[in-house]
């Protein structure tokens, strides 16, 4: 089992965003030395002299200890990291002498709860990924309201990996300043009794839900928070939300990666693109139903799998065998489609055909077969 979460965690971790610092950026011994006294060193001090803008975005490069460390350099420098749009990443934190998870997961989870609480705000970018928080959910919520409070744009939240099921705190609910969500490992809050409508995500651009246990609703009740979310992904989903309704006048990508869904449903999404499935299957159902409602601008579509998926398009059914699909069965718009299919099952072979009439204006077509063993071979 440990192995298994393993390797969902490295598959989540491989989809998360770029930390927006630099991997190599830091404070040189040199600049630290001749920075230490109000210039009582022999080096000319230039750096400091720079305007609070430069200063600021210098800063904003620089990984989470040193950024903070800028502080005691001088007084020149003492205001700079207060006022600059705080990027925090856990990572940084981790303890390098040898060390326990334990005892690190405690040592991150105070720094954390120091830097957040010390810093006035914005909060530019926030990855929380190196702590088990099931036996710190006081602390977490703090988090969450300080997270809130102070202007998060950009946050990273995965529970590292035990429970499965650990609540996230609703003042998540509250974080209208977002841009960018990711949401890792947890339990979403129940939306009931929450507002509902644009106000609450009104900035939100981009969302992935991986490994999340989530109630229909409140997926529904999200994506209707979200006038401006134009990239969606649901990553190593597992039956919950077992039901995707796309309505979003502002979607251009939808992703479903290695997840488990009953049904996706575009009802409405006139902006929408690219329909990306990667692995996408029923579960306990049979099949995974695939409704295409209105979306005249999708241009990108697959992996549909005809022994898999379901497609409805409109109130049609696409079966096998079907001689003749009407206008209001096609998707002219789609360009681009991929079809996984198994030529040794007679009905998965009929349903090619069945799935090309749907698409009249295809001009790249990407094939897998699929073998008994679940092999691939692109063709």
């Amino acid at each position: 089992m440990a192995t298994a979460m393993d390797a969902i965690l490295h598959l989540f971790y491989s989809c998360l965003p770029d930390d927006p610092v630099s991997s190599t950026a830091s404070l040189s011994a040199a600049f630290t030395s001749s920075s230490s006294s109000d210039g009582g060193g022999e080096d000319e001090d230039r750096i400091s002299a720079l305007p609070d803008d430069l200063l600021r975005h210098i800063v904003g490069l620089l990984r989470t200890k040193d950024a903070a460390r800028t502080t005691a350099l001088s007084t020149r420098w003492r205001g700079i990291w207060h006022t600059t749009p705080l990027v925090l990443i856990d990572g940084d934190l981790v303890p390098h002498e040898p060390y326990n998870a334990s005892a690190a997961g405690g040592v991150i989870a105070a720094a954390v709860t120091r830097v957040l609480a010390s810093h006035p705000g914005p909060f530019r970018c926030v990855r929380l990924v190196n702590n088990f928080m099931d036996q710190r959910r006081d602390e977490l919520a703090s988090w969450m309201r300080d997270l809130a409070d102070k202007g998060v744009e950009d946050l990273v939240f995965v529970n590292r990996p035990w429970p499965l099921d650990l609540e996230l705190p609703d003042s998540i609910l509250r974080c209208a300043s977002l841009r960018r969500l990711y949401l890792g490992v947890c339990r979403f809050p129940d939306t009931a009794g929450h507002p509902r409508g644009p106000d609450v995500f009104p900035r939100l651009q981009e969302l992935g839900i991986c490994h999340c246990i989530m109630a229909d609703r409140d997926l529904e009740h999200v994506l209707a928070c979200c006038p401006a979310l134009e990239t969606f992904a649901l990553i190593v989903g597992y039956g919950a939300p077992s039901c995707v309704r796309v309505e979003s006048h502002s979607l251009r990508c939808v992703l479903l990666w290695l997840t488990m869904v009953a049904e996706l449903a575009i009802v409405d999404a006139p902006c929408l693109e690219r329909l990306i499935l990667w692995e996408t299957y029923a579960g306990d159902e049979e099949t995974t139903m695939i409704k295409i409602g209105h979306a005249p601008q999708l241009t990108v579509l697959g992996y549909l799998h005809a022994g898999i998926h379901t497609l409805q398009i409109g109130n049609t059914v696409i079966k096998a065998g079907m001689m003749n699909v009407s206008l209001r069965a096609r998707v002219p718009s789609v360009k681009v489609l991929g079809i996984k299919v198994n030529f040794a099952v007679c009905e998965e072979l009929e349903m090619l055909p069945c799935f090309l009439k749907c698409f009249p204006h295809v001009e790249a077509l990407h094939i897998k077969v699929v073998d008994l063993h679940d092999q691939f071979t692109q063709v």
